[in-house]
């Protein structure tokens, strides 16, 4: 994944005997542009968001829009912007939201969880990784 390896990032994994959280794969603390879309009662909804961490099982999304819970989700993440250097990386994931979460304090993000059902790299036009 050198593409991704451009991308200021920084990796951790969640301790598995930890009784909160039960990760397998390294998540990666990326902040990126996230835009998302659902449809929720037959009308197709949108939202945009900032990444918190990405994996590829799934990631979080900070926005103060929120899809429901269960919801099928597509996302469109572009690392463009908030990269250190010029790259043209996106990804493409179709998704379920797993949990939402509301603000806890004043201040504090709002966002969700989802599982990644499939996902694609692409640096500018073409698949890098199906």
């Amino acid at each position: 994944m050198r593409y991704v390896e451009s991308v200021e990032m920084h990796a951790y994994r969640v301790s598995e005997k930890s009784s909160l959280e039960r990760r397998e794969q390294t998540r990666y603390g990326v902040r990126a542009i996230v835009k998302f879309e659902w449809t929720e009662n037959g009308v197709s909804q949108q939202g945009q968001g900032i990444s918190r961490d990405i994996s590829p099982k799934g990631m979080f999304i900070y926005s103060s829009v929120s899809p429901p819970a269960k919801a099928d989700l597509r996302v469109d993440v572009s690392f463009r912007e908030e990269a250190s250097v010029s790259t043209n990386l996106q990804m493409r994931a179709m998704g379920l939201v797993i949990r939402v979460e509301s603000p806890v304090a004043l201040g504090a993000g709002q966002g969700f969880a989802i599982l990644n059902r499939s996902y694609h790299l692409y640096n500018g036009l073409n698949v890098i990784q199906d």
